[in-house]
């Protein structure tokens, strides 16, 4: 049960891409998305509708499927239903059938950028009830892991990963940019002096409004259809993160994505960024505005270098974060619960 439907970032990497493996691998999958692509479309693209008409669809759709929980042999519940406010409906389903909760954020802290009444009813516990009661719990890195087994013993790491075959390999321009969503753009905003010390524009592939950021960039609308092929415009991908406790819950996708598509990266040394960039092989890690200017002057001036990062990042993806490692490592979880 994702989060949401196709277009969730979350939803996309944890469930839908592993889905057609895992059915290959004999498993029978009934996915039901809590979030619809209409209303997801009109709340995290378009930034209008309310969170209110949200949250009763969601609870629409999963008091339906709690009706319908004894028709399968387990639950795959990703992110949980109403993360950090209501943990009432993942209980009852755990009654009945093993429940596997997969998450790839830090969610017992209120969530960064979202709603301010969501934020003010937050309660952590809600989110160790759920750990607690499942059966397996599968973590997007690490510090999520730690977290999860204070609660339950039965962790597995489990990165995030991308289908490489997706990927078109870059041209090779020396075009830096970002792929991102409405929530993180403000991540880019510390680096303007670094731009404007280099006399960058950088790219921002994203949904919302880019006017937030105070300094200009080059602005493209996100879609899934298109956002493989404006990766691939690219010359070099970034990834800054601020080092709260939030971010470090980050499971670095769009470095997988930078990286499959042949691109080098610089990222700041956060969670699970400073795991994925292999410093000075597949990209740099930048710890300050110093480094950041130093590693992108670097990386601009070196078409050799970005080329030599670049294949490294290929390499490492296709070895470490495919998607047919993921669904692998899903299918023994599924398989020990089963």
């Amino acid at each position: 049960m994702p989060q949401s439907c196709e277009l969730g970032p979350s939803s996309r990497y944890r469930v839908y891409q592993l889905v057609p493996l895992l059915e290959q691998m004999g498993f029978a999958c009934e996915v039901s998305p809590g979030i619809g692509k209409e209303l997801y479309e009109q709340l995290y693209l378009r930034g209008g509708g309310s969170k209110l008409t949200m949250l009763r669809a969601v609870w629409q759709q999963r008091r339906q499927d709690l009706r319908r929980v004894n028709d399968f042999d387990a639950v795959f519940i990703q992110k949980g239903f109403f993360p950090g406010l209501h943990a009432g409906i993942e209980v009852a389903m755990a009654k009945r059938k093993p429940v596997i909760f997969d998450f790839d954020d830090a969610i017992w802290l209120p969530r960064q950028g979202g709603a301010s009444l969501a934020r003010a009813l937050h309660r952590e516990t809600e989110v160790q009830r759920i750990l607690r009661i499942a059966t397996a719990v599968i973590a997007g890195n690490e510090f999520l892991a730690e977290y999860a087994r204070r609660f339950n013993p039965n962790v597995t790491v489990v990165p995030s990963a991308v289908d490489t075959s997706r990927y078109p390999r870059a041209a090779g321009s020396t075009t830096v940019g970002w792929i991102g969503s409405r929530t993180t753009l403000p991540y880019l905003a510390p680096l303007r002096p670094a731009f404007e010390a280099l006399r960058v524009k950088p790219r921002v592939i994203a949904s919302g409004d880019p006017g937030v950021l105070g300094f200009p960039v080059e602005f493209r609308q996100w879609s899934l259809e298109t956002e493989t092929a404006e990766l691939a415009q690219l010359g070099i991908g970034i990834a800054p993160l601020p080092d709260n406790a939030w971010e470090c819950g980050k499971c670095g996708v769009k470095i997988l994505q930078y990286m499959a598509c042949s691109l080098p990266v610089v990222a700041s040394p956060v969670g699970a960024n400073a795991e994925i960039v292999r410093d000075g092989v597949t990209g740099f890690l930048a710890r300050d505005a110093t480094e950041w200017i130093e590693k992108l002057r670097q990386l601009t001036n070196d078409a050799g270098l970005r080329e030599t990062m670049g294949r490294a990042g290929r390499e490492l993806v296709e070895q470490r974060y495919s998607v047919q490692a993921a669904a692998e490592q899903v299918a023994t979880v599924l398989r020990q619960v089963l």
